[in-house]
């Protein structure tokens, strides 16, 4: 029972990680990169969408999570833009905010999150159908929750002759 058990987590392939400006996150199997560099873009096999990007710092995070939410918001009919939530520890700081509305006839959920990481800032959307939100929710969040601040040193500058 012990080596099926052991066989079976073998075949698991392990989340990989892929780079942004500055960040990586761990992309699990079942999602795909679409743009990385810069920005992070993932898209699942379902169709829902997660993007992750790094930010300038700001001063006051719930005002620049609301600002931003609503920005996202703006393209989408009928949108409607829920509470704030808000997360705080001695590492990560976070408000999000959930956003229904509809690109053409497709109803969508929208959750948004601005981060903070220890002297990071980050956002994320993750998107899906209304009928396929909740599914991917838990997969989304974790996801986001691995980015990781990457400290690139400076290039090496050699003299001049």
């Amino acid at each position: 029972m012990q080596v099926l058990l052991l066989l079976v987590l073998l075949q698991v392939p392990a989340p990989a990680p892929v780079r942004g400006d500055r960040f990586q996150l761990m992309v699990p199997q079942g999602w795909r990169t679409l743009n990385g560099g810069g920005d992070v873009l993932i898209e699942h096999s379902t169709g829902a969408s997660l993007l992750v990007r790094r930010i300038a710092q700001t001063k006051n995070l719930p005002d620049y999570a609301q600002h931003q939410a609503e920005r996202v918001m703006t393209p989408l009919g009928f949108a409607k833009l829920g509470g704030p939530r808000f997360f705080k520890d001695n590492h990560d700081e976070w408000v999000e905010y959930e956003i229904r509305g509809n690109r053409l006839s497709d109803h969508r959920r929208i959750l948004y999150r601005a981060l903070r990481r220890d002297t990071s800032f980050f956002e994320m959307v993750y998107e899906a159908g209304e009928d396929r939100f909740d599914s991917l929710l838990t997969e989304a969040q974790s996801i986001a929750s691995s980015v990781q601040a990457v400290i690139e040193t400076p290039p090496v500058r050699r003299a001049r002759r």
